[in-house]
């Protein structure tokens, strides 16, 4: 080879070797996985409210059944990312509307969401919602419940949840699950100085859970039946202690009982105290558990 071509030969090398290697780097970049979403959506419960057992004010802990499901699902789905944007107090109109009870940049928790879904909807594996105790529970004053006022809320609730569904499922598409959930009855602790009004409170929560489970239902929507687990609609005594099993739950697994020597500030309090959280993230478990799990696409 003459010496005149060496030069070009050192530079054709080196270009070839460029190549390969950018070549080499976006296919290495192609493999990288992206994350799998789980995005939770609802009420206190979502956000993971419990009692301050100083001071008995509402406190958002880290502890809540969205967390707990999202460190389950950890340990099969490598980079699960948990997005939680559950807000305490949220009802389906402020829900839809948005009215400053949480601060979300696109307006309201809806609006929120869809936004989520839009930038990251492929790679998204599960939603989950609870949404209807707050709309509830605007009609309950102490021991004073405005019957006609609940009938009235659960119509409103069931429209509300019912466009909430759509517009979740519209943009996230047709394959990403989306779990609902019903409700137990804090209100059952009534039953210490009014077993009939305990009673009236387990019949109103069996409409609110029933129109929950209608609309899930016909939109395809599997239900965490938390209700069952905390045993809210029978009033059966088995230890012979002459308080119903389900009012005893209620104490055991939320804030709203007191304890012998315990701080009496933290009452009442309706939300699920860690143990509480854990039944109710066993029942979207167990829903998980026969239902597949969204495998989005994992390529960036």
């Amino acid at each position: 080879m003459s010496r005149r071509n060496l030069p070009m030969l050192i530079i054709l090398t080196l270009s070839l070797i460029l190549i390969a290697g950018t070549t080499i780097a976006k296919s290495s970049n192609a493999k990288k996985k992206a994350p799998v979403y789980y995005l939770s959506l609802g009420t206190s419960l979502a956000a993971g409210v419990q009692a301050d057992p100083a001071t008995g004010e509402n406190i958002v802990t880290d502890v809540s059944y969205p967390s707990i499901v999202a460190e389950t699902l950890s340990g099969n789905i490598k980079k699960l990312r948990h997005v939680n944007l559950g807000c305490p107090g949220e009802t389906s109109d402020t829900f839809i509307d948005g009215d400053g009870i949480c601060d979300y940049p696109r307006g309201s928790q809806l609006d929120e969401a869809v936004n989520f879904l839009h930038a990251y909807g492929k790679f998204t594996g599960l939603i989950t919602i609870d949404l209807g105790a707050n709309d509830a529970l605007e009609c309950v004053d102490g021991p004073i419940i405005d019957n006609e006022c609940f009938k009235e809320r659960v119509l409103e609730l069931s429209s509300n949840l019912a466009y909430v569904i759509r517009a979740l499922r519209n943009v996230a598409g047709p394959n990403v699950p989306i779990v609902g959930m019903d409700y137990y009855n804090p209100l059952l602790v009534f039953w210490i100085d009014d077993p009939s009004l305990a009673r009236q409170t387990a019949t109103l929560q069996a409409l609110l859970n029933g129109a929950l489970l209608g609309v899930y239902t016909s939109l395809g929507l599997p239900m965490a039946d938390v209700s069952g687990a905390f045993m809210s609609n029978g009033f059966t005594d088995s230890d012979g202690s002459g308080v119903p099993d389900n009012v005893e739950l209620i104490c055991a697994w939320t804030w709203m009982c007191p304890e012998p020597e315990g701080n009496r500030n933290i009452l009442p309090n309706i939300h699920p105290n860690a143990t509480g959280y854990g039944v109710i993230a066993d029942q979207f478990l167990n829903v998980l558990r026969r239902i597949p799990i969204s495998k989005p696409s994992r390529r960036r």
